[in-house]
């Protein structure tokens, strides 16, 4: 049975989700504030920890910060009356939470969403996706340029981000690629008013982009990962925020620009161990080769190694459930599904503008729950791109 400890500095808020959970498997614990729910933590073997932020004695960004450090396998979930913006800004760039909830709360969604978690969790920590990931050997050491990145994106210097990036000629010419062509709009054209466009919770996921870029760019041991795979990505992105802008009328939530660049994660690195292994040679493959590899599976699953690999390097649960879901958008395990639906429509767009004639069609789900009408979206797509093949999803096969 799994074990739920909510924390909240008043006592009918504890009552009132206390019996929400009545009538579930779960067991529920209670405390007042952050000190005790630490103090009951260190006897009770915990498996959720749903908190307020503001309490007395310690607040719920302390006591989430010291779960993540101490208790890193508690599933943590900020609940908030309150949206100051400093407060969930350091919360969602640090990752102290994979879900925010705002009260009032909705009882039926809240317990979808928590059983949703749970069961993401079991797939995030199962022996065989460990041992896939230490199979294919993807967890490459960081460049010492991209740790300095990183520390200055935690101790939230923005200022001393963008001038380190004025200083590296390597990362600041990855980052104009990415501003270049993996971004709806017009973006700057120097790196340092890049990074203070995108912003510190986005720049996280772009250094390990570039982290991701540069160990393939120096090793010298296997050819590199094909441009194919970097073009997807990209043209991914762009469709993307697309679709964002021209349908919803909005920006993707907070970290999540880059949802599309880094949703094939899993593939780039799997590419790189059939490369490591002789099963796949670049220079004889063609876009629909790739866009075959990307359905296929060998020992391994790309969508559950993409998805872990973005939780290891601590980017937020969005940007991992849309790795983990790309290819499944009708999941009934997806919390954010919006985002991961838009992606799933990107990134096979992306695969037809480039020529494929084989790609994972989109169910015409998706674009219902999207409320998206295909022959508009397709129709202001080719507008917007000028592809020179047509995007008609009738005439794709898989």
């Amino acid at each position: 049975m799994k074990k739920i400890l909510i924390v909240d500095d008043e006592v009918q808020i504890l009552k009132a989700l206390s019996r929400m959970f009545l009538e579930t498997d779960y067991e529920i614990y209670t405390a007042e504030n952050g000190a005790e729910a630490l103090k009951l933590i260190e006897t009770t073997e915990i498996d959720m920890v749903i908190s307020d932020m503001r309490m007395p004695i310690l607040d719920g960004y302390k006591l989430l910060s010291i779960l993540k450090e101490k208790h890193p396998k508690i599933i943590r979930i900020i609940l908030s009356g309150y949206a100051e913006e400093k407060p969930m800004f350091r919360a969602l760039l640090h990752n102290v939470a994979k879900l925010y909830v705002f009260k009032p709360w909705n009882n039926n969604e809240l317990l979808e969403n928590v059983n949703k978690l749970f069961a993401d969790d079991v797939v995030m920590n199962s022996e065989d996706l460990i041992h896939s990931v230490q199979n294919i050997g993807c967890t490459s050491s960081m460049p010492q340029n991209c740790e300095k990145m990183i520390a200055l994106i935690e101790d939230e210097n923005l200022d001393g981000l963008g001038d380190a990036l004025e200083n590296d000629n390597e990362l600041s010419s990855i980052l104009l690629q990415v501003a270049k062509s993996a971004v709806y709009g017009v973006m700057p054209n120097n790196a340092k008013q890049a990074s203070i466009y995108i912003g510190l919770h986005n720049m996280k996921t772009f250094v390990h982009w570039a982290c991701a870029i540069i160990n393939t760019r120096h090793n010298d041991d296997v050819e590199s990962t094909p441009e194919i795979l970097w073009q997807h990505a990209y043209l991914t992105n762009r469709i993307f925020l697309f679709l964002y802008e021209t349908f919803f009328h909005k920006q993707p939530p907070e970290a999540a620009m880059f949802a599309g660049l880094m949703h094939n994660i899993g593939l780039i690195v799997a590419t790189k161990s059939l490369q490591d292994k002789g099963l796949l040679r670049n220079e004889s493959l063609t876009v629909d080769d790739y866009a075959k590899l990307d359905l296929e599976e060998y020992e391994f699953n790309h969508q559950e190694i993409g998805g872990y690999l973005l939780d290891l390097w601590d980017l937020p649960f969005p940007m991992y459930e849309v790795a983990l879901y790309h290819h499944r958008p009708t999941s009934s395990c997806i919390v954010h599904n919006e985002l991961v639906d838009c992606v799933n429509i990107a990134q096979y767009y992306a695969w037809v503008c480039m020529g494929a004639t084989v790609a994972d069609p989109v169910s015409d789900e998706v674009f219902k729950q999207l409320d998206i009408r295909i022959e508009d979206f397709e129709k202001r797509l080719n507008r917007y791109l000028k592809c020179d093949h047509s995007i008609e999803r009738t005439k794709l096969t898989v």
